[in-house]
Protein backbone atom coordinates (compact mmCIF):
# COMPACT_ATOMS: atom_id res chain seq x y z
CA UNK A 1 0.00 0.00 0.00
CA UNK A 2 3.09 2.30 0.59
CA UNK A 3 4.72 1.74 -2.58
CA UNK A 4 0.83 2.67 -4.32
CA UNK A 5 0.77 5.50 -2.17
CA UNK A 6 4.54 6.79 -3.19
CA UNK A 7 3.70 5.71 -6.48
CA UNK A 8 0.52 7.96 -6.83
CA UNK A 9 2.43 10.75 -5.31
CA UNK A 10 4.89 10.80 -7.58
CA UNK A 11 2.85 10.46 -10.42
CA UNK A 12 1.34 13.85 -8.99
CA UNK A 13 4.15 15.67 -8.98
CA UNK A 14 5.25 15.00 -12.60
CA UNK A 15 1.87 15.89 -13.34
CA UNK A 16 1.94 19.16 -11.30
CA UNK A 17 6.08 20.06 -12.74
CA UNK A 18 4.48 19.84 -16.27
CA UNK A 19 1.26 21.69 -15.51
CA UNK A 20 3.14 24.54 -13.76
CA UNK A 21 5.76 24.46 -16.72
CA UNK A 22 3.28 24.92 -19.28
CA UNK A 23 1.72 27.59 -17.04
CA UNK A 24 5.33 29.50 -16.47
CA UNK A 25 5.57 29.02 -20.67
CA UNK A 26 2.60 30.59 -21.30
CA UNK A 27 2.70 33.27 -19.08
CA UNK A 28 6.60 34.25 -20.56
CA UNK A 29 5.13 33.95 -24.10
CA UNK A 30 2.28 35.95 -23.70
CA UNK A 31 4.23 39.01 -23.79
CA UNK A 32 5.92 38.19 -27.17
CA UNK A 33 2.64 36.39 -28.74
CA UNK A 34 0.82 39.74 -27.84
CA UNK A 35 3.36 41.76 -29.74
CA UNK A 36 3.17 39.66 -32.62
CA UNK A 37 -0.74 39.81 -33.03
CA UNK A 38 -0.23 43.96 -32.40
CA UNK A 39 2.52 44.21 -35.23
CA UNK A 40 0.26 41.72 -37.80
CA UNK A 41 -2.76 43.64 -37.19
CA UNK A 42 -0.92 46.68 -38.13
CA UNK A 43 1.41 45.04 -40.94
CA UNK A 44 -1.39 43.40 -42.56
CA UNK A 45 -3.50 47.07 -42.69
CA UNK A 46 -6.53 45.11 -40.59
CA UNK A 47 -6.45 48.23 -38.28
CA UNK A 48 -6.62 50.54 -41.46
CA UNK A 49 -9.71 48.74 -43.01
CA UNK A 50 -11.37 48.42 -39.75
CA UNK A 51 -10.94 51.85 -38.97
CA UNK A 52 -13.43 52.86 -42.12
CA UNK A 53 -16.22 51.69 -40.19
CA UNK A 54 -16.05 54.74 -38.37
CA UNK A 55 -14.99 57.24 -41.08
CA UNK A 56 -16.75 56.05 -44.23
CA UNK A 57 -20.02 53.62 -43.21
CA UNK A 58 -21.58 55.00 -46.34
CA UNK A 59 -19.22 53.65 -48.45
CA UNK A 60 -18.74 50.35 -45.96
CA UNK A 61 -22.55 49.92 -45.99
CA UNK A 62 -22.40 50.83 -50.12
CA UNK A 63 -19.90 47.80 -50.45
CA UNK A 64 -20.08 45.53 -47.56
CA UNK A 65 -19.76 42.50 -49.33
CA UNK A 66 -16.01 43.67 -51.21
CA UNK A 67 -15.17 45.34 -47.68
CA UNK A 68 -15.96 42.07 -45.59
CA UNK A 69 -13.65 39.77 -47.81
CA UNK A 70 -10.87 42.68 -47.59
CA UNK A 71 -11.43 42.64 -43.56
CA UNK A 72 -11.19 38.68 -43.72
CA UNK A 73 -8.21 38.96 -45.83
CA UNK A 74 -6.59 40.89 -44.15
CA UNK A 75 -6.40 39.18 -40.57
CA UNK A 76 -3.78 38.28 -39.37
CA UNK A 77 -5.05 34.07 -38.76
CA UNK A 78 -1.39 32.81 -37.61
CA UNK A 79 -0.87 35.20 -35.10
CA UNK A 80 -4.15 34.80 -33.89
CA UNK A 81 -4.18 30.73 -33.44
CA UNK A 82 -0.85 31.06 -31.69
CA UNK A 83 -2.19 34.15 -29.23
CA UNK A 84 -5.49 31.51 -28.63
CA UNK A 85 -2.91 28.60 -28.18
CA UNK A 86 -1.04 30.52 -25.42
CA UNK A 87 -4.28 31.29 -23.72
CA UNK A 88 -5.75 27.85 -23.49
CA UNK A 89 -2.15 26.55 -22.15
CA UNK A 90 -2.13 29.24 -19.68
CA UNK A 91 -5.74 28.45 -18.80
CA UNK A 92 -5.74 24.73 -18.77
CA UNK A 93 -2.73 24.77 -17.00
CA UNK A 94 -4.25 26.89 -14.57
CA UNK A 95 -7.61 24.99 -13.88
CA UNK A 96 -5.52 21.74 -13.39
CA UNK A 97 -3.15 23.18 -10.94
CA UNK A 98 -5.90 24.70 -8.99
CA UNK A 99 -8.10 21.50 -8.45
CA UNK A 100 -4.79 19.43 -7.96
CA UNK A 101 -4.29 22.11 -4.93
CA UNK A 102 -7.74 21.75 -4.14
CA UNK A 103 -7.36 17.64 -3.50
CA UNK A 104 -4.26 18.15 -1.93
CA UNK A 105 -5.54 20.49 0.94
CA UNK A 106 -8.50 18.56 0.92
CA UNK A 107 -6.92 15.52 1.81
CA UNK A 108 -4.73 17.09 4.20
CA UNK A 109 -7.52 18.50 6.29
CA UNK A 110 -8.81 15.22 6.36
CA UNK A 111 -5.60 13.28 7.85
CA UNK A 112 -5.77 16.10 10.25
CA UNK A 113 -9.00 15.66 11.31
Amino acid sequence: MRRIHKEQQLLFIKRSIIYFVGLVGSMAAFIPTFRMIKTGFVESGFIQFFSLLFSDLNIVMAHWQNFSLALLESLPVMNIIVFAIVIVVFLESLKFLAKEMELVFHQRKLINN
